[in-house]
């Protein structure tokens, strides 16, 4: 089976660490011909209206808070808020990403610039002492300019589980999941947990399922908002379910031939799986293949 490869997971970027300290210089690449930004209104992408096409160059708005993301063959590119630019239009990242607008190759930048402006937008004042903090390291690092504490992006990790046993995966659907949608089930990391102690707490906790081995797989960078899908597969002690109705609505045991139809569109089964775009997929593809 060839390698597989998640959405958003391609990222070539040489993130310029170093020149990520030199203020002169970042400000200089702004205004250079081999530089594109990538502009967001919010949580959706702007993309012109012609060419579908979501990296612009000569862009006429303050770039003064546009965050250096990073370089791909002396291409530089930048990250920047705007709520309006000329002959545009927008669209949440998740549609765009699922659209024909983009190579799939290229989404790790959409990712990157997407989860650093998230959190730009929702971390303006000091979490220690309230005081409003200040845009620094071209955009990578926010300082407060009473206590001079400096913050760092973050990102969340979450373990993501295909549990299978024997010829049997077991798939569910979360309390706020769209009509008739089943996925991996899935839960975030806690504070001095191992990837193997989340992956077993979290199938416990939602579907009362002893978990044995756990195996990793493959991750994924979900910029919805920051999170870091850490995709594993965990072996079942048994198929006895006890279902957390908080956490999901229902659970069920699937036969791997069933999953393969239903990967094929199967739609006969009454219900379905994530997009191509979400990693829970990509999981059940291995499974299969």
């Amino acid at each position: 089976m060839k390698t597989i490869y998640p959405y958003f997971s391609q990222n070539p970027l040489d993130r310029l660490d170093s020149t990520r300290r030199n203020h002169k210089e970042v400000e200089q690449l702004k205004n250079t011909k081999n530089t594109k930004f990538i502009l967001f209104d919010n949580d959706k992408i702007v993309f012109d209206t012609k060419t579908k096409n979501c990296f612009f160059s000569n862009i006429e708005i303050d770039t003064s808070n546009a965050i250096l993301l990073g370089r791909e063959n002396s291409i530089n590119y930048f990250a920047i808020n705007s709520l309006k630019y000329k002959n545009t239009e927008t669209m949440p990242l998740r549609e765009y990403a699922n659209s024909s607008f983009i190579k799939k190759e290229k989404l790790g930048i959409l990712a990157q610039a997407s989860a650093i402006l998230n959190w730009h937008n929702n971390h303006q004042y000091c979490s220690y002492c309230g005081t409003k903090t200040v845009m620094k390291h071209a955009g990578w690092r926010r300082d407060c300019i009473s206590c001079e504490r400096q913050h760092f992006p973050r990102v969340d990790p979450v373990v993501i589980m295909l549990v299978t046993y024997g010829q049997y995966c077991l798939v569910g659907r979360g309390v706020n999941f769209p009509k008739n949608r089943y996925s991996c089930l899935a839960g975030y990391m806690e504070s001095g947990e191992t990837i193997e102690d989340a992956s077993r707490r979290e199938l416990f906790e939602e579907a009362g399922v002893i978990g044995l081995n756990v195996e990793y797989k493959l991750s994924q960078p979900w910029p919805f908002p920051s999170t870091l899908m850490i995709g594993v597969h965990v072996e079942a002690k048994s198929q006895e379910l006890s279902i957390d109705k908080h956490e999901i609505a229902d659970a069920k045991w699937m036969h791997k031939n069933d999953i393969k139809k239903i990967l094929d569109g199967d739609e006969s089964f009454g219900f379905s799986i994530p997009s191509k775009i979400a990693v829970a997929r990509n999981l059940l593809e291995i499974w299969v293949g």
